[in-house]
């Protein structure tokens, strides 16, 4: 699979997300308004949505975002545990918890 692209982007433009992953072309966004510790947990976050193999494949109408959150979470925590902290007290943020709910009530 080809690298992907990495870019830091104003926060403006991914609000109230931290980041993004686009699969084809492989593209990952980050705010770069975020501390250093925390881009490096959300891009390896991102990397992982980008080669999770269950989320890839087309037929799969079984794909359970919250499970693929979890997997992606886990991988970037192993990797960098203290931005994975970090990351979960920024996101007890109000406009954080409303996007959670908001994406758990439509199911994406």
């Amino acid at each position: 699979m080809k690298e992907p692209k990495i870019e830091y982007v104003k926060k403006s433009k991914l609000y109230p997300a931290f980041g993004y992953a686009n699969q084809i072309p492989p593209k990952i966004s980050i705010r770069d308004d975020l501390p250093k510790i925390v881009k490096k947990f959300i891009l390896e976050h991102e990397k992982y949505h980008i080669r999770d193999w269950q989320r890839l494949k087309k037929q799969n109408k079984k794909y359970n975002w919250v499970w693929g959150e979890i997997k992606a979470n886990l991988y970037g925590a192993v990797k960098h545990p203290f931005g994975f902290f970090l990351c979960l007290i920024m996101s007890l943020q109000p406009y954080r918890l409303k996007l959670y709910f908001t994406r758990f009530k439509q199911g994406k």
